[in-house]
């Protein structure tokens, strides 16, 4: 079997870094969610030349409904999909890096306590001499 030889200088290095990054997630959805609907509302819509001013047939700026076309229907549906990849992406590096940070604590603690086990054990001679307690 290898042997195991964690450093926890390098792991927290590692995790910290990784930490960083994936904190820059919320900041970049926020940004993605921005630069949609900046798309969406730049897209227009198709006219069929009944003067509608590029509304969708919807009148204007009166007809109640509000500009989008295609483009602005299949963005936003993009986005909702993309929304909850994004979410799960950074649940998923947060959960991800705790489970790192747990595995490495456990390990420690595992090694401390082998190793106070075994300096208990050589703290206390077991050496048996011969005919020693026999009658």
């Amino acid at each position: 079997m290898a042997g195991w030889d964690l450093r926890p200088q390098g792991i927290s290095h590692v995790l910290t870094t990784t930490g960083k990054t994936a904190s820059h997630l919320e900041t970049q959805a926020k940004d993605f969610g921005k630069h949609l609907q900046s798309a969406a509302s730049s897209a227009g819509t198709i006219s069929a030349g009944d003067g509608s001013g590029g509304s969708g047939g919807q009148g204007g700026k009166g007809g109640g409904k509000t500009q989008g076309g295609l483009v602005a229907l299949a963005l936003s549906e993009y986005a909702e999909h993309a929304t909850k990849d994004l979410q799960f992406i950074a649940a998923r590096a947060g959960k991800s890096l705790q489970g790192a940070v747990d595995a490495t604590t456990a390990y420690l603690d595992g090694d401390e306590a082998m190793a106070a086990r075994a300096q208990r054990a050589a703290s206390t001679p077991g050496v048996k001499m011969p005919g020693v307690g026999k009658s």
